[in-house]
Order: C-alpha cells, then structure tokens, then sequence
C-alpha cells in the first residue's frame, strides 16, 4: 500500500496505557496512538515533532498518511480522532484508522472557496460559509486532498449546494445534493434599513387610522 501515500510516520509499540502511561510520554515528547481496524486494535506512540511537521506538509489531518512500525508494520491509515489542548496547542492523543485498498473509504475532506461572489462584489451582500468539509465515498488511489466550489456566480438571495460541486472521477459525495454549503444574504445595513421602512410604513398606518377615528368621533358629536 505504500504506493498509495507519501506521507510516512514511525510508530513505536507501548505496552503500558492508561493515564499515567501516557503523561510519562508526552513529557518524553511522544505522543500516544492507537490503530484501529477490522482485526486490529494496537496500541502506539509517535514523535511529537515528526507528527506536527508531517501534518503541516499534508495539508491537516484529512489525507493518506503510511505508518511504519519497528517489527514490519506497514499500514495505510486515516486520522479518526485528533485530541488537542488548544490552550497549550498540545496533541494528546490520535486514533489512526485502517484503510484497506481495493475498498471504499468514507471521510471528510477541507472544502475550498475561491472566487468572488457576485452578490457580495456587486449587490451588496453578506457571504456566508456554511461548511468548511465535504463527506466522500472513493478508492484510497482516488482520495483527493480537498473539494474546490467556486462561488464566483453566486447572486444576492442564493446559495450553492453539494449538486454544485464538480464532479470528481470515481469520488461519491455522500451528503444531500440539497445540502447548502454556502450562501449570499443580504447586509446588516441592508436589513437595517429594510425594518426601518416597515417600521415607517407601520407608523403611518396608525397615524392613518387614528386620525379617522378622530374624524367619525367629531361627526358623531
């Protein structure tokens, strides 16, 4: 399978787990993994480092990566689960899923936006992001790193969905073709304005009608 990805990381085995076990080594600058597939369930630690700059050049955590163990392992895996703490900007700890080639994997890739709407350029508009990933069923040969929507056509009062996206050789997406990835709204100045003129228009409504009622009551008397 190594073929299949250029981005290799050496796994260690760890007999101890457990939350002591794994402190210990992310003081040591390790940090602690664990493999998961159909018959595999294997505990690992990786180089903090070597796990930080191998992420960088792969674009985050949505892309092939080969991990390579000291008694032979060779796997093809995905990132599952990445815990961080934010505040320390600290890994602390990965679950690695196996994939298997030859058959369909699910994930989720980054979606990328590029263009300029015209809603937003020309109409005044707001753009709004509604989702930053897509969701694919495809081969490991055929994953590709990101899904790029262009969103140059996009109007004032419209938005784009999954049926927008381009269509990718041999790559499903698996959400709704309805579902709404972005859209133009109309500005807060523009809002603002509009519920000024309702609030204008309800205004002289009432004055309208309390001025007629003033009238009947003086021909009443």
């Amino acid at each position: 399978m190594s073929e299949l990805s250029e981005f290799t990381l050496k796994v260690s085995p760890r007999e101890k787990s457990g939350r002591n076990a794994c402190k210990s080594l992310r003081n040591s600058g390790k940090i602690p993994v664990i493999l998961y597939g159909k018959a595999i369930n294997k505990p690992y630690s990786v180089d903090d480092k070597e796990t930080r700059m191998l992420l960088r050049n792969a674009s985050g955590s949505t892309s092939l990566l080969r991990l390579l163990g000291e008694n032979g392992e060779d796997e093809l895996v995905l990132i599952k689960d990445l815990q961080k703490d934010q505040i320390k900007d600290k890994i602390l700890h990965i679950d690695f899923i196996q994939v298997t080639r030859g058959e369909d994997l699910q994930t989720k890739v980054p979606l990328v936006i590029t263009g300029e709407a015209e809603g937003v350029k020309s109409q005044g508009g707001i753009l709004e992001v509604l989702s930053s990933e897509i969701e694919i069923k495809c081969r490991p040969s055929n994953l590709p790193s990101q899904v790029t929507l262009d969103i140059s056509s996009l109007e004032l009062g419209s938005n784009l969905q999954i049926k927008d996206l381009p269509q990718i050789d041999d790559v499903e997406y698996v959400d709704s073709p309805e579902m709404i990835l972005a859209s133009c709204v109309g500005s807060a100045s523009g809002r603002s304005g509009a519920e000024d003129e309702e609030d204008t228009e309800e205004e002289a409504s009432m004055e309208g009608e309390e001025t007629s009622e003033a009238e009947d009551s003086k021909e009443k008397e």
